[in-house]
């Protein structure tokens, strides 16, 4: 476990190397992904949330910052595939993040990824095919996105959202 991993009780997806890799924009791309999931598991008994509303943010993030990136192709590659090795190798619950691999395949789903990125996802059995419908019917409705980001922007958590990420559901909210 890093550093940041001890202050939240809990392993995430955060990986060092990658870090070293790509520098801000994975470290951003993550802790988005940390902190929604911190969120989320905040609010799992509000049945007020959609099921999957984590991967619908963690969705528009990608396509809005990650997305128009140069490595945009290599950093969500690499994101995806380390995600997906480190909950093969999670016992218990998954590590904080772990929704960001079905946030770049409901991506890739409604076609705003490069569909190069299709290879990240051989191993996948049963690909989520009806969270993706959902996810792509919930991007087109505005008053949800807005709910959602103020429902992070408000969640009682601790330690509370980090800077880029409340910049990032400010930005989301007023797309």
């Amino acid at each position: 476990m890093g550093e940041a991993d001890h202050k939240l009780g809990r392993s995430t997806i955060m990986d060092r190397a990658l870090a070293q890799k790509y520098g801000a924009a994975y470290v951003h791309a993550a802790a988005f992904a940390i902190d929604v999931d911190r969120v989320n598991e905040h609010s799992e008994d509000q049945p007020s949330l959609p099921f999957g509303w984590d991967v619908l943010l963690t969705d528009l993030y990608v396509c809005a910052f990650v997305a128009p990136r140069p490595e945009a192709l290599g950093l969500l590659d690499d994101m995806v595939l380390s995600v997906l090795d480190l909950t093969q190798e999670t016992v218990g619950k998954p590590p904080l993040g772990s929704q960001l691999p079905f946030a770049v395949f409901t991506s890739l789903q409604r076609g705003a990824l490069p569909d190069a990125l299709h290879s990240c996802f051989r191993s996948w059995k049963k690909p989520p095919l009806e969270l993706a419908r959902e996810v792509a019917s919930w991007a087109q409705d505005r008053a949800l996105v807005e709910r959602l980001c103020d429902h992070c922007l408000q969640a009682p958590i601790t330690p509370p959202l980090v800077g880029p990420v409340r910049d990032a559901l400010l930005s989301l909210r007023d797309v």
